[in-house]
C-alpha cells in the first residue's frame, strides 16, 4: 500500500510538473503592458533548435497599434512537433494573429502562454477597426486609469449561446467601444457603475444588464487588501453576429 501510494504521488507530481499553466490577463491589461501590439501573418518557419526546443518565424504586419514593426519571432517548440504540456506552440505560414508582446533581451518570443489571438483579416475587418479605435483611446487616456485594473465579466443568467448584452435589439452604436468604472460587492456583483465613455446607444439598457446579470472576474492579489473597484471595456464586434458563442457586445473577443 505504501509503495502504491508512493507511485500515485509520483504520477501526480509528474502530471503537475508537465502541465502548462498560463496566467490570463484581460485584453487591455495585455495591451498596456505590451511593447508591441498588432496583427501579424506568419510567412515562414525555420531555424529549429532541437536542443533548446525553439524555432523562428518570419512575420508580416497587417496592422500595427503600438510599438515598431519587426521581422522575426522566436517560437517555443519544434516545427510541427510542439509539446503543449511545456507551453510550446505550433505556428504555420499563412496563420494570422493579434499579438501583444513584451520584448525580452531585445527580442520578441511567443509560447502557448503569450498574449495572442487567432485572427481572420477577411472575416474580422470590422473588429480590427474597433481595436484600432479602442487602443488609440486607451493610449490617449492611460494616465486616467492609473491605480485601476481592467477586468472582465460573465453573464450568470445566460441561457443560449450569447449573453443578454449581445441580444439587445436594433443596436446602432455611435462609438464602437465603452468603458465603465465599477464597484463590486462581496458576491462580485456590480453595485455601482460610472460610465467613462459609452456606445451612445442603448446605454441605459446596457447599464441595467451589467448590474443585473454580470459577475465580475476578480483578479487574485496575494498579500494585498481586496480590491472592489475595476474598469471594464466593452467592444462592439458585429463580425460575431453569426458566430456561435461569439459575443456582439463583448468584454473580450
Amino acid at each position: 500500500m505504501k509503495k502504491l501510494f508512493s507511485l500515485l504521488s509520483l504520477i501526480l507530481c509528474v502530471i503537475t510538473i508537465s502541465a502548462c499553466k498560463c496566467k490570463t490577463d484581460p485584453l487591455v491589461e495585455n495591451y498596456l503592458a505590451a511593447d508591441v501590439a498588432g496583427i501579424i501573418t506568419i510567412t515562414k518557419v525555420y531555424g529549429e533548435n532541437a536542443e533548446q526546443r525553439t524555432y523562428k518565424a518570419d512575420i508580416k504586419f497587417e496592422e500595427i497599434y503600438k510599438g515598431k514593426e519587426f521581422q522575426t519571432l522566436n517560437v517555443r517548440g519544434l516545427i510541427g512537433n510542439s509539446y503543449s504540456g511545456a507551453c510550446e506552440i505550433d505556428v504555420e505560414p499563412g496563420e494570422t494573429y493579434l499579438i501583444l508582446l513584451q520584448k525580452y533581451n531585445g527580442k520578441y518570443s511567443i509560447s502557448a502562454c503569450s498574449p495572442k489571438y487567432r485572427f481572420d483579416m477577411e472575416k474580422e475587418k470590422a473588429t480590427s477597426e474597433v481595436l484600432e479605435k479602442a487602443f488609440a483611446y486607451i493610449d490617449k487616456n492611460k494616465f486616467a486609469f492609473t491605480g485601476l485594473e481592467f477586468t472582465t465579466c460573465f453573464d450568470e443568467l445566460q441561457k443560449g449561446d450569447k449573453s443578454e448584452l449581445s441580444a439587445i435589439k436594433n443596436f446602432t452604436p455611435k462609438n464602437p467601444f465603452a468603458i465603465y468604472k465599477v464597484k463590486v460587492d462581496d458576491h462580485s456583483k456590480i453595485k455601482e457603475l460610472t460610465p467613462i465613455t459609452t456606445f451612445g446607444d442603448k446605454d441605459q439598457e446596457i447599464e441595467n444588464i451589467l448590474k443585473r446579470n454580470m459577475i465580475v472576474d476578480i483578479p487574485m492579489f496575494f498579500n494585498q487588501k481586496p480590491v472592489e473597484e475595476f474598469l471594464i471595456l466593452l467592444l462592439y464586434l458585429p463580425d460575431n453576429a453569426n458566430t456561435k458563442y461569439g459575443e456582439i457586445i463583448s468584454f473580450e473577443w
